[in-house]
This record gives structure tokens, C-alpha cells and sequence, in this order.
């Protein structure tokens, strides 16, 4: 057993029992009490009979700290963490905690160049922008405005203390806690939309860069031109790429620990991804192409409306409704969906009842899942009623 004066006295103090209690519970640990006047709960664990663990209860014991050294220097044994990186868990605010580890002969010793960290930070927070932005709205090329809940989500986040393993920094993205399980047998679609913003901006994100990756291990990048509405986009590319470590034999690892207050998650979602430096010419050519498909120009289009319908996005107020129009696509027919509002929804209904043509300009774009196209920042909506 380590002893106690090897970790921080202080934040092994400050633990709080409820907090750590919610971690234990949420890893599959059971409870039962411990001492006498409720001074403890012995946790155990059905896949490891044989190990306790004895979480106090009160803070003013005299061995508190000491019985919280032992608690954090056995999970670290059982969960193959380091030391630090448990206790940083079981300290901080609830929410899922980034690691961004950059391996290779440049971290050795636990540090990295002034101006390469400054990029990695800086990728960092593009790459939690784009998910929180590609969760209301997925682009090829996401457009560099502001957006109120993406900026509120972005001012939550926290930098973390940096940790030894190379070099490793932290970003915490506090989610709300998990009032009750989702129900059993709930599809991926639903699951995700019964999520909180925050929840659904960090999934978003980790099924994202895996699917970027994976795809560049199987030889198949060119798949990730159409999986804009999984998150990909040109901006999430121009990301890593920003994080991209120097020399040949360096890697980035991106490695998220979800917060125990919302242990329920998609089954498909990584825990961690590695980028090693082959990937990243791979992935800028991606972004590449992916930015040259979204730059067309604004186009007007003409048709008829086929159906619209009000719209419920708590995300996006300014939508009213949304139609879908039958018009020209680049010499064929297509259905092109175009997002109203207010003041154009009730046109576009009157368009429909009486077989009325409209216009409207915007950004064309082919929504693969759907298999009819979108229009982009729509503007200029007008009915024709010859």
C-alpha cells in the first residue's frame, strides 16, 4: 500500500463522500454499512469478492485521509489508472473529463514546447465547438458564427490540472446528473435525443473522432465525406490537424472518462482514440475536400412545395417549420427540405394548398441518411403564384 504522505493531503481531504460513494455505485460496486453510527459503507464488487473497499463517511475522522489514500490507491490498482488521474476524478466537478495525451520523444519527460501546447489547446477547443455545433446543425464546413448554446456549453468546460504519462492535459465538460436509467430497448436516435446538451456534445465528439479513425485504419477515408450528420465535418478535421504533435514517431491520444453521475451511454461510443502521425496528412485531405464540397455559392431555387410541418427545436428558436420542395438539383429532380420562419411558414402553407411555386436561395447540400438534400442558411423565401 502506498503510504499516505506520497499523494496530495489536501485533495484527499477535500474528497467528498457522496461524490465518491456515486463513482463506486455507478461502476457496478454495492454498499453495505461499515462501523458503527454510520461512519462507513463497505463496497464490493461481484466480479472481485475478494477485494473491499471502506469508504468513510465522516470527515472529521482522524483517519480520513489516510483511509482515502487507501480507497484511491486501490482503484488505480484495479481500474489500471494512474494514482493521480483517479483522485483527479474523484475530486473534480461531475462531468466527462477529456484527456489529451501526446506521446513521443517531445513529451518524454512530461512536458511540451510552449508554442506546441498552445496548439494543442487550441485544437482542443475547436474540436468540442464543432461536435456542440454539428449536434444542432451538422455541415461540411461548419459556419464560424456565434451560437448561444454552443458559446454557453464552451464557457462551462474547464481546463484541468496536466498530468505525467508524456504529456497530458485535461478538459472537463460538465453534464447534468442522471435523474434515472433510460429505458431498456430504447434505439440509438431516441437514446440520443433523451441526452443533455452537454452528454450529446461529448458522444458526439468520441463517435466522431473513432469513426475518423477507424475508417483511416480500414483504407476506406473517402467514407468520411458523407458522414457529415455523424459529426465529421471540415472544421473537426482542421482540428486535429491543428493538434497534430511534431516528430515522425509522436501520436495524440484522445481518452474521455465519462462522468459517474451519467454512467449510461450508447454501447458504440469509444472511450479512446489514437491518432498516430501517419493519419494526419490523411485527415487534412479530408478536410480538404470536405470544405470544397460546402463552399459552392448560394443558389436560388424554384419548385413546388410538397409538405410542410412545424418544427420542434428547443436548439434552434428562430426555426418555425420546415417544407419540403420538389426543384432542379444540378439537371435532376430532387426533394430539397428548407427550414422557415415564422413569418414564412404561413406563405409556404398557402404555397401548398393552392399549388403555388416558391423560391428561396441558400447552400445546397446532399443529406446522405435522409436521401434528399438541405438547404443552407435559407433566405429570400418568396411564393410565385403564377
Amino acid at each position: 500500500m502506498k503510504p499516505f504522505s506520497t499523494l496530495p493531503k489536501d485533495t484527499l481531504l477535500s474528497l467528498r463522500p457522496g461524490d465518491v460513494q456515486v463513482y463506486l455505485s455507478s461502476r457496478g460496486w454495492s454498499s453495505k454499512p461499515y462501523g458503527r453510527e454510520g461512519d462507513g459503507l463497505l463496497f464490493h464488487h461481484l466480479s472481485m469478492p475478494e477485494v473491499d473497499l471502506l469508504l468513510p463517511l465522516k470527515r472529521d475522522l482522524r483517519d480520513y485521509g489516510a483511509r482515502m489514500a487507501d480507497l484511491v490507491v486501490t482503484l488505480a490498482t484495479i481500474e489500471q489508472r494512474p494514482e493521480q488521474e483517479i483522485l483527479n476524478d474523484l475530486s473534480g466537478p461531475a462531468g466527462d473529463v477529456f484527456r489529451l495525451r501526446i506521446a513521443g520523444s517531445v513529451a518524454a519527460l512530461g512536458n511540451l514546447p510552449l508554442d506546441e501546447a498552445i496548439k494543442l489547446l487550441a485544437g482542443a477547443r475547436q474540436l468540442l465547438w464543432s461536435s456542440a455545433f454539428s449536434v444542432i446543425r451538422p455541415e461540411a464546413l461548419l459556419p464560424m458564427r456565434t451560437m448561444k448554446r454552443v458559446d454557453d456549453f464552451l464557457k462551462e468546460c474547464r481546463f484541468g490540472q496536466t498530468e505525467r504519462g508524456s504529456f497530458v492535459a485535461t478538459i472537463l465538460a460538465p453534464v447534468p446528473p442522471e435523474i434515472q436509467p433510460p429505458l431498456a430497448g430504447l434505439d440509438a436516435g431516441r437514446f440520443e435525443l433523451e441526452e443533455p446538451y452537454a452528454r450529446q456534445v461529448t458522444t458526439r465528439l468520441m463517435s466522431s473522432l473513432g469513426l475518423v479513425s477507424q475508417s483511416i485504419q480500414d483504407g476506406k477515408p473517402g467514407q468520411l465525406l458523407n458522414a457529415v450528420d455523424q459529426g465529421v465535418s471540415a472544421n473537426l478535421c482542421d482540428a486535429l490537424v491543428t493538434m497534430r504533435p511534431p516528430g515522425d514517431e509522436s501520436c495524440l491520444d484522445i481518452r474521455v472518462n465519462w462522468a459517474r453521475t451519467r454512467p449510461h451511454l450508447q454501447a458504440d461510443v469509444p472511450q479512446s482514440v489514437l491518432f498516430p502521425q501517419a493519419h494526419f496528412a490523411v485527415i487534412e485531405e479530408v478536410g480538404r475536400q470536405l470544405r470544397t464540397r460546402a463552399t459552392a455559392g448560394p443558389e436560388r431555387f424554384r419548385g413546388k412545395v410538397l409538405s410542410v410541418k412545424k418544427a420542434l427545436r428547443p436548439l434552434m428558436p428562430e426555426v418555425a417549420a420546415w417544407m419540403v420542395m420538389a426543384a432542379d438539383v444540378r439537371g435532376a429532380r430532387a426533394r430539397v427540405k428548407v427550414d422557415l420562419r415564422a413569418d414564412d411558414f404561413a406563405s409556404a402553407c398557402d404555397a401548398l394548398r393552392n399549388d403555388w411555386w416558391v423560391d428561396v436561395t441558400g447552400t445546397i447540400r446532399h443529406d446522405v441518411k435522409t436521401r434528399e438534400y438541405v438547404l443552407s442558411d435559407p433566405s429570400g423565401f418568396r411564393v410565385v403564384k403564377d
